[in-house]
């Protein structure tokens, strides 16, 4: 939940989209958030069907006046619209801030630049694999303004907000990310940490030069 309760934090705007949006406890926080417009987006029926089962009993708990209908939930103050959606593909309004949470890093990638008309002005992004490859597509449009590792439930997530525009990125900030170098939390160093003892243990090119960038970094904070 401190993953969710992150991304959730990092919204904004009154009409958001949670792409993929699995069980819906995510829309669940933003109903809290009180954004007005939520877009609970699936790729198959089963999973939008269960993400529609959950928000619908939360919204009956925790909100007033509440009105459902086949394919939107209305309560005092917004509605979540359920979209059967490949992405922003079927998405039928643009929303101020999309959420692509808890997928690999290429099919985040491939996601946003089909529909790059459909793009939003705010991105919350984390991505479970390829972290450096999403950094390096995403400031061709956006801006990073924050990007940093947070450890829950026995893993390391990379957790990215990007606005509309454009960035560049040192080498050590792809690899890393620009304001976990900044910060150099807790969480971080902890990762670095469990990262050189993995890097240590495999002998090759890559990971004696992933051993080096470490080293870089540790060097900000000694």
């Amino acid at each position: 939940m401190k993953r969710l309760k992150k991304i959730a934090s990092l919204c904004q705007g009154d009409i958001c989209a949670d792409i993929g949006c699995d069980h819906g406890y995510l829309c669940e926080m933003l109903i809290d958030k009180q954004v007005k417009q939520i877009f609970a987006c699936e790729v198959t029926t089963k999973n939008l069907e269960k993400a529609k089962q959950n928000i619908t009993r939360y919204v009956q708990k925790h909100c007033k006046n509440v009105s459902i209908s086949q394919n939107q939930i209305q309560y005092q103050g917004g509605s979540v619209t359920f979209v059967l959606s490949n992405g922003f593909r079927d998405l039928q309004i643009l929303p101020e801030c999309a959420i692509i949470a808890g997928m690999g890093g290429d099919l985040i990638i491939n996601i946003l630049f089909e529909n790059l008309q459909k793009l939003p002005n705010v991105l919350v992004l984390q991505p479970n694999t390829k972290v450096d490859k999403v950094r390096t597509q995403i400031i061709k449009y956006y801006k990073i303004l924050e990007d940093a590792i947070l450890y829950d439930g026995g893993k390391y997530y990379n957790i990215i907000k990007a606005v509309r525009g454009c960035d560049s990125l040192s080498e050590l900030e792809i690899l890393f990310g620009k304001t976990n170098l900044q910060l150099l939390h807790n969480d971080f160093k902890q990762y670095l940490k469990s990262l050189k003892a993995y890097a240590k243990n495999i002998k090759n090119e890559k990971f004696n030069k992933l051993l080096s960038q470490i080293e870089k970094v540790e060097e900000l904070y000694e």
